[in-house]
């Protein structure tokens, strides 16, 4: 079985939940659709690296899903020639097919064997790409291991365009990957304070990759994107994936910032003081109360500390934002 006309998103919107695996030459290499959504290509040269590149891990997050759907039409059709083994992945399908974040759960809250606690459609798509990135990973054999996780955000951001780089817990930063960020156009990477449940965090805690959440602007329909607004991203991945170069800009261009919070939402009647449409990085000054309820009160420690993914619309004890501040880069310790 091929794809019809290069085109992966639709021939995965159209297939059934257990799309039936199989392979077919394309130019370059040997496609291989392992499952609804997933799609492993091998080049026909030595690769030199392994790459994945996932979208659509909520599935109204539309404009990295048609960016990723764009290159691999130009892949099929030799357009672009391959030289890194690429697994390319739009996380769940169903929701994509719904237009809707998720279905059960948060798909991204229940990767590194977090799915063994939750119940929800989500929870056997959570395993099945845990191991289809396991099994890619494993067959790695030369260069570097990359995951790079697009979406876009629920809300506005100070910054349209920023990474969530996976908690590194005391080991030192790779300089060349906020390079890379700054290549993409991200303006801002918000360094993690802890191990994580996300898909990008997966990556890099069980395989050693260099991985990370990229937010790529916010929210639109199927159709609705202008993907202009992602032509650095666009052209550094056919540099990474054709000519197996890590594109680098300027890193001390780009903004650090720190987590120095987490608000959890404790109780029904839990409310953050802020907008509804209030954009992720806005600063509040030191005292003002930030959220509140029957419970507990939490009021901003420093000037211009900040808040990013907002969100009481879910269960008690699941998080509510955190909050971050701007770190120097003087203080990162890089390699």
């Amino acid at each position: 079985m091929s794809i019809p006309n290069h085109d992966f998103l639709q021939f995965t919107l159209a297939q059934p939940e257990k799309a039936s695996a199989s392979e077919y030459i394309f130019p370059y290499g040997t496609a291989f659709i392992e499952g609804r959504g997933i799609l492993r290509l091998e080049p026909s040269e030595q690769a030199q690296h392994s790459v994945v590149l996932s979208a659509g891990i909520h599935g109204n997050e539309t404009a990295p899903i048609e960016l990723l759907n764009a290159l691999v039409a130009q892949l099929l059709t030799g357009e672009l020639a391959l030289s890194v083994r690429l697994l390319i992945i739009f996380g769940h399908p169903q929701a994509m097919v719904q237009s809707e974040r998720f279905c059960d759960v948060n798909l991204n809250r229940l990767f590194c064997g977090a799915w063994q606690r939750y119940q929800g459609m989500e929870v056997a798509r959570a395993q099945l790409l845990e191991q289809t990135v396991s099994d890619f990973f494993e067959q790695h054999q030369q260069g570097e291991k990359y995951h790079y996780d697009l979406h876009t955000a629920i809300r506005g951001s100070q910054y349209e365009k920023f990474a969530v780089h996976p908690f590194t817990n005391g080991a030192a930063y790779q300089k060349q990957q906020f390079a890379f960020y700054d290549a993409i156009g991200l303006e801002a990477v918000l360094l993690s304070h802890q191990a994580t449940t996300t898909f990008s965090y997966y990556s890099y805690a069980h395989h050693g990759a260099q991985a990370a959440t990229v937010e790529l602007g916010q929210v639109r329909p199927f159709g609705d994107n202008d993907l202009s607004k992602l032509t650095q991203l666009e052209q550094a991945l056919k540099e990474l994936l054709v000519e197996a170069n890590l594109a680098q800009g300027q890193a001390q261009q780009v903004r650090l910032y720190e987590v120095v919070d987490v608000l959890t939402k404790d109780a029904d009647d839990y409310r953050l003081n802020i907008a509804a449409d209030e954009k992720n990085f806005t600063a509040f000054s030191k005292g003002f109360e930030l959220a509140r309820s029957s419970k507990s009160c939490y009021q901003i420690q420093q000037n211009n500390d900040a808040i990013v993914f907002p969100n009481t619309k879910l269960p008690i004890g699941q998080r509510s934002g955190l909050v971050v501040r701007a770190k120097d880069w003087a203080t990162l310790k890089t390699i």
